[in-house]
């Protein structure tokens, strides 16, 4: 029984995400620098939905919790080309990252690294010492949609309203040469998505 509602739950949820798909309008800006290179797209976990919607059938791998609440985004992801690997940015240093250096020698990354579980913003250490081991760039992608719903969870999830208009803009590929790099990519990368991205929630701890 639960396998057929999981089949179930796969087919409508794509179904679902396919149809709204069909309301927006999409500008996209500079993705033609890493559509031929294999590269780590990196954005915030409040993209997530707005850079699925994008993507689709453009494949990538992508780093989907390995719990219950997991399966329920694993499945409709397949159904629309991406490819879910099974942990979370607190197993990094488990067979999660292994699997996804192996994958990246075939195709590219999706990573959230403020994700599962916040805070917002925060950069977790598997991003960069992903792209420096598979020696692979990282992407940066800043989103704007001029009508949204923002959800009220750590980190304000943003779902586009049917017939909004969605600018994603994404950066030159950005390269980790070296763990030395790490402080300096990420300043480069949060340069690039402060410019870019028209935040509508500041945390509390990011005000200046």
């Amino acid at each position: 029984m639960a396998k057929v509602l999981f089949y179930l739950e796969r087919k409508l949820g794509a179904w679902f995400l396919l149809l709204l798909r069909k309301t927006l309008k999409f500008k996209v800006i500079n993705q033609e620098s890493s559509d031929n290179i294999r590269c780590i797209y990196m954005f915030w976990h409040r993209n997530l939905l707005m850079m699925t919607l994008q993507r689709i059938y453009h494949g990538a791998a992508v780093m989907v919790s390995s719990s219950k609440d997991g399966e329920l985004i694993a499945g409709p992801l397949s159904e629309l080309g991406y490819v879910p690997v099974r942990g979370s940015s607190s197993f990094m240093g488990s067979s999660a990252m292994r699997e996804m250096i192996k994958i990246s020698r075939k195709i590219s990354l999706a990573i959230t690294p403020d994700g599962p579980k916040g805070p917002c913003y925060t950069f977790h250490p598997g991003l960069f010492q992903i792209a420096y081991l598979a020696k692979i760039p990282i992407v940066a992608v800043a989103v704007n949609a001029n009508k949204e719903w923002l959800f009220n969870s750590w980190d304000k999830f943003r779902f586009p309203k049917p017939f909004a208009r969605l600018t994603i803009i994404y950066s030159d590929p950005i390269r980790v040469n070296s763990k030395e790099d790490f402080v300096t990519v990420e300043t480069e990368i949060r340069d690039f998505l402060a410019k870019y991205e028209k935040d509508t929630f500041i945390p509390k701890e990011k005000k200046r």
